[in-house]
């Protein structure tokens, strides 16, 4: 895994680019990179990545779980681009801090379904396991932006 795709490499700078309750319009990634808009990062292409995966694998469980388990993994992973892409649009810091904790939130929603699902023996453990690596990551890298935020207040 190259430094881009390690979530623990994730540090945004966002030293002069808004102010505290400001507009935000940029910010720049950890490789440097300016970002000018959500669909540019990392955390809402990973939520874009997490959505394909469990579309993917809900596709495996029983038919009479589509308004139960499918539905609910399904709707917690589009919320968490889609909580990201909110917050960012919403243009003020206080919002994508909403934001980003809303989509940590779900990562943390859709983990805990995953594991129902193992329980119910809908997907095994190993069926799970890449989608829980990937989540591990997402809330590492959305809590480690959300700190970076939040030692912006008051400056």
């Amino acid at each position: 895994m190259n430094a881009t795709n390690d979530p623990t490499y994730r540090d945004w700078n966002i030293e002069g680019y808004f102010e505290p309750g400001g507009t935000i319009s940029v910010l720049s990634e950890p490789e440097g990179r300016t970002v000018y808009g959500f669909k540019e990062l990392w955390v809402w292409k990973q939520g874009m990545v997490l959505t394909s995966s469990i579309y993917k694998l809900t596709r495996k469980f029983p038919k009479d779980e589509i308004y139960g388990l499918t539905s609910q993994l399904r709707r917690a992973a589009v919320s968490v681009p889609s909580n990201v892409a909110e917050g960012w649009a919403r243009n003020r810091m206080g919002y994508f801090q909403m934001g980003l904790t809303y989509a940590r939130g779900s990562v943390a929603e859709i983990e805990t379904q995953l594991l129902i699902a193992v329980d119910q023996e809908y997907i095994t453990m190993e069926e799970a396991q890449s989608v829980i690596d990937l989540l591990n990551g997402l809330s590492a890298a959305l809590l480690k932006f959300l700190v970076k935020l939040e030692g912006r207040k008051g400056k």
